[in-house]
């Protein structure tokens, strides 16, 4: 499992970049050219809105672990045909400099860090339910199993969403306060 790192600003910052270092409301053209990298997916992918995935955009940080998560969906499907009924060769983005939906904060995709599979099986604000023809749990363990968060498990459920980046609620009780210290020295350091 990777390890990635804690989903705040400052964190995702020191671990990825800053992608907005001029804080001009774009990612900055340096740190496009550092940092995202274009992977081919490694089945046939199209965009929710139409059109053929050629290439995704992700950090390259989190290329590797991409490519093995859907190599391995590939392989648990065995068919191009049944990764298309279970909606799993829709994507709805990777890179996309933007905020979280509804808020103010980045979100994960202004990273690189982040994909959207079959949004409109998906819906934001949709709760998570395999018999409703939502993402399978074999899509769900592949990516969870590389340490990537899923979005289904939130208050307001994004079951389309995965990031490369954890939360505190995402560990065990034991590994919280160990997990604040961690994140209170990043910040220490990040502020010198």
């Amino acid at each position: 499992m990777n390890s990635w790192p804690l989903r705040t600003h400052s964190s995702m910052c020191a671990f990825y970049g800053d992608p907005d270092i001029n804080r001009d409301g774009r990612a900055g053209a340096a740190w496009i050219r550092a940092k995202l990298v274009r992977v081919r997916p490694p089945y046939r992918m199209r965009w929710s809105w139409g059109g053929d995935v050629e290439y995704l955009t992700v950090h390259k940080a989190c290329a590797p672990s991409l490519l093995r998560i859907l190599s391995r969906v590939a392989k648990v499907f065995g068919s191009q045909g049944a990764i298309e009924e279970a909606g799993m060769h829709l994507c709805g983005g990777a890179f996309d400099f933007r905020p979280e939906r509804g808020g103010a904060s980045l979100s994960a995709h202004a990273w690189g860090a982040a994909i959207d599979l079959d949004p409109e099986g998906n819906r934001i604000g949709r709760a998570w339910a395999p018999h409703r023809g939502m993402v399978h749990e074999s899509v769900i363990d592949a990516f969870e199993e590389e340490g990537w968060r899923w979005g289904g498990r939130w208050r307001r459920p994004d079951a389309m969403h995965f990031e490369a980046a954890y939360a505190p609620e995402d560990l065990a009780p034991s590994k919280r306060a160990a997990t604040r210290q961690q994140a209170d020295a990043c910040r220490e350091e990040n502020v010198r």
